[in-house]
């Protein structure tokens, strides 16, 4: 398990953060001229934010997920509105049974009939079982959420996240060559036993039925959230024959070709792809569909529903350009990089947009931040500082003058609205400055021994709302006698600050204005559920605490382990209220602000259905059941 990579592509998932003021509208905007005021054929995005990749065993950004949700489907997805009930996709239905040979739950899924891809390639158990076991092998970012509970094959023996590694590395290889060479649309027998032998992690019964066994990834348990993780867009479907006449499959390596074409089985296909600023693509109704008989006998599951118009994506650079688009109806909808009070209040003044304010949990899921105080570095391995700094920030004047009011203060580390968020119900940390005061003199730095040997305080900068709440905390902590000096850095930078290489982070170090032992920090949901936080903020070799907190807590790491393994609600209960009190009591990170999500549409687009794990704007999977009136 390599957590780390996590946080690294996470949290350029981020949907929703906050906002500079704008000017006038007086800049010229790029969307195409099928894009006017009026028109209601075609519906228009203005999109801040730029793919990462198109190949769903790849992207690991909102844009990203955006794109290929649209073209690629997989087993299941979320139903509706909901992020805890799930509707079939190329499954029709499923059961789960014991695994004989782990005692462990086994997945069996169901396929639809008749699904094909949009050059006509039919799909089956055995695409399926070729474009899982494809992800586990490409070794990107999103690996990690088919690792938890499962691995490579082994025709030979079973292999798990803990065999030897050069097991695994000949079962990898193995593999590799076996995509590469067989026909999965018409598998021998021989081909058809090996994706039988039910000691492997994926599992084909016959052409139309796949089985999922967990326990052979790295929690080697009964997951709870197995539906919502693969409902993320590395168990998507995509088409042997297509990947094979564009280079392959190479273990560890990314496919060029995937990563800017797409081939899927989704209502729209894709075209017309430039990643840079200015450019955008175009999805366009297949008029081949495969599932337009399966959606007129099931209308309720709008993951399955062709699409009614053509969609323009336009990655517009400047938020003038998008606003100037939104307040004349050129698009229906916009994708913001940076969202917030000013922004926000100004485009509730344009008569034709409906800016909504969303859910706890479409905040919680898009970002929820916190302040690292690094242990392992003075003056902050004194927990009389760390307590003193959590009760000198004034929270309610971040949140009032920083976000406008829109945001509110939380308790980690699992985020608002989530399952097992606080079970104990603690308070957030109050604004105490005489408690503060208090800390600091039973502390290393009382009577202003550390006044003078200022703390370098890494801040993200997205806008000025997240300068105006670095110097906000400066000047709180100038109360005890800290000298806080705000560095301003990039989200690019703030992957590097992660790394750790040679038993040295680089947040340590000099590199880039450091060391930085204290900080900015959040994350991103890869899907809803707890563990999917614990594992990045609480663990000790999580990637938002390793370099960042530095905290290290055996019975933390363990409690985090074991509730991801776990799905008996009361020692859940029992786990994240441990994690959450031992973390709250230590004051290892300061938890401050979830920001509140906002969707952004003009009033004539209609039927788009909301989910807060969505990416594709307004906050929808699809954009197949939306028009324009």
């Amino acid at each position: 398990m390599d957590p780390r990579r996590r946080n690294i592509l996470v949290i350029a998932v981020v949907v929703i953060v906050a906002a500079a003021g704008i000017g006038g509208y007086l800049l010229l905007s790029s969307v195409p001229a099928t894009c006017r005021a009026g028109q209601k054929s075609t519906i228009c995005v203005d999109q801040a934010e730029i793919p990462d990749s198109l190949d769903p065993a790849v992207t690991f950004s909102t844009p990203g997920w955006a794109a290929v949700q649209q073209v690629y489907q997989g087993l299941v997805n979320y139903n509706n509105s909901s992020y805890t009930s799930f509707d079939g996709v190329l499954a029709k239905n499923w059961s789960v049974g014991t695994d004989p040979y782990t005692g462990l739950d086994e997945y069996t899924f169901y396929l639809r009939s008749g699904v094909h891809f949009s050059n006509g390639d039919p799909y089956n158990a055995y695409v399926q079982w070729y474009s899982l076991y494809r992800s586990l092998l490409l070794e990107q970012g999103p690996q990690f959420i088919l690792e938890e509970n499962f691995y490579s094959a082994n025709f030979s023996s079973p292999i798990n996240y803990s065999s030897p590694s050069n097991q695994v590395n000949q079962s990898n290889a193995t593999l590799v060559h076996d995509l590469n060479s067989w026909n999965f649309f018409a598998p021998t027998t021989a081909e058809q036993e090996l994706m039988g032998i039910p000691q492997q992690s994926f599992q084909v019964i016959n052409s139309s039925i796949i089985r999922l066994n967990l326990g052979y990834g790295y929690l080697v348990s009964n997951y709870t959230y197995l539906l919502a993780s693969i409902s993320a867009p590395n168990s998507y479907a995509v088409d042997p024959s297509w990947i094979g006449q564009h280079g392959g499959v190479a273990e560890g390596q990314v496919n060029d070709y995937a990563s800017t074409h797409t081939l899927g089985t989704g209502p729209y296909t894709l075209s017309n792809y430039n990643p840079s600023a200015g450019g955008g693509y175009t999805l366009t109704p297949d008029p081949n569909y495969w599932g337009k008989a399966a959606a007129a006998k099931d209308p309720g599951n709008i993951l399955i529903q062709p699409a009614k118009l053509p969609v323009k994506i336009i990655f517009q650079d400047t938020l003038d350009s998008t606003l100037n688009d939104l307040k004349n109806g050129v698009v229906q909808s916009a994708s913001f990089a940076y969202l917030g009070p000013s922004v926000v209040n100004e485009t509730k003044t344009f008569p034709n947009v409906n800016v909504t304010a969303l859910s706890t949990i479409y905040g919680s899921t898009s970002g929820s931040w916190w302040i690292y105080l690094n242990q392992s570095v003075a003056p902050f391995n004194n927990l009389s500082v760390r307590e003193a700094v959590a009760h000198a920030i004034n929270y309610q004047q971040i949140i009032d003058q920083a976000f406008g009011g829109y945001a509110q203060q939380w308790v980690g580390p699992v985020p608002p609205a989530y399952p097992y968020y606080n079970p104990s119900g603690l308070s957030p940390y109050p604004y105490n400055l005489s408690l503060a005061k208090t800390e600091i003199a039973n502390s290393p730095c009382a009577a202003d021994a550390c006044n003078h040997t200022p703390i370098k305080y890494a801040y993200l900068t997205p806008g000025a709302d997240w300068l105006d709440m670095a110097n906000f905390i400066a000047n709180d902590l100038a109360q005890i006698g800290l000298t806080i000096q705000p560095v301003p850095i990039s989200l690019p930078t703030l992957y590097v600050e992660q790394n750790y290489a040679n038993g040295t982070c680089t947040t340590s170090t000099s590199a880039n204005g450091g060391p930085f032992v204290m900080g900015q920090e959040f994350y991103t949901s890869d899907y809803i559920s707890p563990d999917d936080w614990t594992q990045n903020n609480a663990l000790s070799y999580g990637s938002a605490n390793l370099c960042m907190s530095g905290y290290k807590n055996t019975n933390v790491d363990n409690w985090t382990l074991e509730a991801a393994a776990e799905s008996n609600p009361t020692k859940l209960t029992g786990y994240y209220t441990n994690i959450t009190e031992a973390m709250y009591y230590n004051y290892t990170d300061i938890w401050t602000v979830v920001p509140t999500s906002f969707s952004v549409t003009t009033t004539n687009l209609h039927g788009y259905v909301q989910n807060p794990m969505a990416s594709a704007e307004p906050f929808a999977f699809l954009f197949n059941t939306d028009y324009i009136s």
